[in-house]
């Protein structure tokens, strides 16, 4: 348990050495939030209303299997729908495309920029120095990125099939629902291996940086998990007291409290992972 108050104490004494620089990742921790919410609320309406131009017509449609014997068509709107689908198609597509390009390029950009806290002294902007960043930030993405890669996209296509599999299949959705919860538990365990990864990055060559992903996941990963728990109890903690707030009250200010509240809290526990990973890292 020494790690994690060891840990705490690098975190409290960063925050507080390099105020603007934590002021700034809350600054760009609030941006992608705000991001994320406007490219949600904007793409599903859309996607909503593509839907319904697929549903409505078929709503409307002839399932009479005498007319449609007859030559009474199914629907008069073939082309609707087909324009519809597709609408709904490049939608969902582009709504992907977007949230991923700011989850891993902002997201990590707050990443790195929460590795410089636990750095002695921040140094002053110049070419150089805007160089020197450059080549830090490069590197740290492509591993991060090829990690999340490596992770998600093969588990991604299986959660798929096997989802389709089960759903054909079965017809249970207790059953259907049980897979799904499956699923998103090892979604979870996957998300505790990027975890790791995105404090891993920072090793210079590919291959320390795969060396310390195996060894701080696997191999210490009695110390990492309980770490990750902890992290996961408090987000669940902010999160639902602003559930409560925007389930349970009209008062706007106390919603944008525990709004506010929620994303400190997500700042905190991503600069004490990193610290305390450090920690176990050190402790080998």
């Amino acid at each position: 348990m020494n790690y994690l108050l060891r840990g705490w104490n690098i975190t409290f004494n960063s925050i507080k050495k390099h105020k603007l620089l934590f002021a700034l990742i809350v600054i760009l921790q609030i941006l992608m939030v705000a991001s994320s919410l406007w490219l949600g609320t904007h793409y599903v309406l859309k996607i909503l209303a593509d839907t319904q131009g697929v549903i409505s017509p078929l709503e409307q449609a002839n399932y009479d299997s005498e007319q449609i014997k007859e030559g009474t068509p199914f629907t008069p709107d073939y082309t609707s729908i087909y324009n519809s689908y597709q609408s709904m198609l490049k939608n969902v597509t582009t709504f992907a495309v977007w949230m991923a390009v700011l989850f891993l390029v902002l997201n990590g950009i707050i990443w790195l920029l929460s590795h410089r806290l636990f750095q002695e002294g921040v140094q002053k902007l110049n070419l150089q120095n805007l160089k020197n960043i450059i080549k830090e930030t490069v590197p740290y993405f492509l591993k991060t990125w090829s990690a999340a890669v490596i992770l998600f996209v093969p588990a991604m296509i299986a959660s798929y099939y096997v989802l389709i599999h089960y759903i054909r299949l079965s017809d249970s959705f207790s059953t259907v629902l049980f897979i799904l919860k499956i699923v998103l538990a090892v979604k979870l365990v996957l998300y505790y291996f990027l975890l790791v990864a995105l404090v891993a990055a920072r090793e210079v060559s590919w291959k320390n940086f795969a060396k310390s992903w195996v060894r701080l996941s696997i191999f210490n990963s009695s110390k990492a998990v309980l770490l990750f728990l902890l992290n996961a109890a408090a987000l669940s903690l902010s999160f639902t007291a602003l559930y409560a707030a925007t389930e349970y009250t009209e008062s706007i200010i106390l919603l944008l409290a525990t709004g506010l509240l929620t994303i400190f809290m997500v700042v905190l526990t991503r600069i004490f992972w990193i610290a305390t990973v450090k920690e176990i890292d050190q402790s080998k």
